[in-house]
């Protein structure tokens, strides 16, 4: 049965709403010249079908489809055409040779051409699905292929896969198109289908759904259409109501299939984090920054920050807090893991890296010691043939441009090892100094750490175990702590007390006694280079004396302030 036309309305409509603006004018650069033959990334056929549907209805294309199993069907009709039912079934070759002859029909002969113009036909366009399957080093295939490259004519030739695969015969002839994933508009129509078929048996969803709109579309950017509306339904099923960690899952799923990044997804309080005021309110008030309402206003989205400090003193758990509290995924990059054996590979690996964390974006990219993984930037000409340089130069670019919403969260133990163009403005918001927590931060840092250990607070002297633990650090405290613990369990199990906590912290020496020296000068260091970030903000580094990026021997940063259809659900 032939599918019901669709209005010229509807389709303008809908086109306005998918993709974006700039894919829409490069796919209409690439047909409106006569490209003949491009490949088109993509994992969402379905939707990029129907974006050739709409696109051909608003532009006056005739537009088909192949694949092996159904053959040569047309878009507009969706049956398949007359007098090619068997003959191009899972043939790779016959579709091309059908292919050829149509383009040199249209290109030897006018008076076809301008009865396809009198029909408001502009011209023609064939996608062949999966047709990546068929392009091996096969001189059947490449041949033929190379004929319809060589096409002057209205005929245009769409191949899809998930990834552009091509031989050497052929790499050069085809050039490559990125179907982007959906945007916002397209997600909120899957959100809403998913409303519709749940209300039902919900009767407040709908208005659940309004309230929490942004953030549920934000929560499932990044996955293909079907993905979203899956997590959706897995929220919905699985809590009668939305759950944003439920649906944050699922972008869990793609992380894990790449192997680059690494998913964290063990949640961190900003009320674990002990001492740090400063910087625990400098990321609070930069949360409402990646709304809507702040884009409509003028504020740009936070771009990323910077901890250096010594080790243990929670620049890495504030990672993981802003992740929990920012409701976003946070990705560990391990630069060690992009580097790959074969020419090229390691630059590969890093720009698919980016890529997946601005397909899951808005999100958290974190990573941890970043001077150890650049320490070989100022020899990599002699050691690695420049690989570590243009992989950082890659990376360093990216940070510098970048638009999509991925927040950066670097964290380094040595500021001598950080190259300064890693510093300048434009790469972070603002960079932070940790240090060492001061008695009254030491109290706080016992208090998170006892309850977080089941301990009753008020059977502890704070004031005493912050006295007894001077320049310790809080993964020091921690550790002393969790030998209190051990001696109380091995002594017939019994309740440890303040005196246990003191005893198991004088038993080892803080690292600020082994590296006083280096603790001292990267203090000094960050005195008119960085925030405090145990600072209140009265006691904030003010930047107004340096006018000049000499002042600092690096360049200044700056802070920014900146149509539906039902689904049942067996509830």
């Amino acid at each position: 049965m032939a599918k019901k036309m669709v209005s010229m309305e509807v389709s303008e409509k809908m086109l306005g709403d998918m993709s974006t603006t700039e894919f829409k004018n490069d796919f209409t650069t690439l047909v409106k010249s006569r490209y003949p033959l491009f490949y088109l990334t993509t994992n969402e056929e379905p939707r990029y079908i129907k974006f050739l549907e709409h696109y051909s209805r608003v532009n006056g294309y005739e537009s088909y489809q192949w694949d092996a199993y159904n053959g040569l069907i047309s878009l507009s009709t969706k049956e398949v055409v007359v007098g090619t039912a068997e003959d191009l079934k899972n043939n790779p070759a016959a579709i091309l040779d059908h292919i050829i002859t149509q383009g040199k029909i249209y290109q030897t002969n006018k008076k076809a051409v301008a009865q396809k113009k009198s029909e408001g036909v502009n011209g023609v366009i064939f996608v062949l699905l999966d047709y990546f399957r068929f392009m091996t080093p096969n001189p059947n295939i490449e041949r033929r292929l190379k004929a319809i490259a060589y096409l002057n004519s209205i005929v245009t030739t769409v191949i899809t896969g998930p990834v552009y695969s091509a031989t050497e015969v052929l790499e050069n002839l085809i050039p490559v198109l990125d179907f982007p994933l959906a945007n916002k508009q397209e997600i909120k129509y899957s959100l809403y289908k998913v409303v519709t078929g749940a209300e039902k048996k919900i009767p407040d969803i709908r208005s659940k759904t309004k309230v929490l709109e942004e953030e549920l579309i934000n929560g499932v950017n990044g996955l293909t259409l079907q993905e979203a509306q899956n997590a959706f339904a897995k929220s919905i099923v699985a809590h009668r109501d939305w759950n944003i960690k439920t649906i944050l899952q699922e972008k869990k799923q793609i992380i894990n299939k790449n192997g680059m990044l690494e998913y964290f997804d063990k949640p961190v309080s900003m009320d674990d984090v002990g001492g740090l005021k400063n910087l625990v309110e400098w990321i609070k008030d930069r949360k409402k920054s990646f709304s809507q309402e702040a884009e409509d206003y003028g504020i740009k989205k936070p771009r990323g920050l910077l901890t250096i400090g010594m080790p243990g003193c929670g620049k890495s758990l504030i990672c993981k807090a802003v992740s929990n509290n920012w409701n976003m995924p946070l990705l560990r990059l391990d630069f060690g893991k992009l580097f790959g054996s074969l020419v090229g590979d390691s630059e590969k690996n890093a720009r698919q890296a980016i890529k997946l964390a601005e397909a899951v974006a808005p999100s958290i990219l974190w990573i941890d010691e970043i001077e150890k993984a650049i320490s070989g930037i100022r020899s990599s000409g002699q050691s690695d043939a420049g690989t570590t340089s243009r992989v950082l130069s890659t990376f360093l670019t990216w940070m510098q441009e970048k638009e999509t919403p991925v927040f950066v969260v670097a964290t380094a133990n040595n500021h001598e090892s950080i190259p300064p163009e890693f510093l300048r403005a434009g790469r972070f918001d603002e960079i932070f100094f940790v240090d060492l927590p001061n008695e009254e931060e030491r109290k706080e840092i016992f208090e998170v750490l006892l309850r977080r250990n089941k301990l009753k607070v008020k059977n502890f002297n704070l004031g005493e175990l912050a006295s007894a633990t001077g320049n310790y650090s809080g993964a020091e405290i921690e550790k002393a702590i969790d030998n209190a613990m051990l001696r109380g369990f091995r002594e017939k199990k019994r309740k440890i007390k303040t005196k246990d906590i003191v005893e198991a912290a004088r038993a080892f020496k803080p690292l600020y006694k082994m590296r006083e020296g280096d603790f001292d000068d990267l203090k000094e260091w960050a005195e008119t280079r960085c925030l405090k970030a145990n600072a209140s903000i009265k006691n904030m580094v003010d930047y107004s004396g340096a006018n000049d990026a000499k002042d600092l021997d690096i360049e200044k940063t700056t802070s920014v302030g900146t149509d539906s259809s039902e689904m049942g659900f067996d509830l």
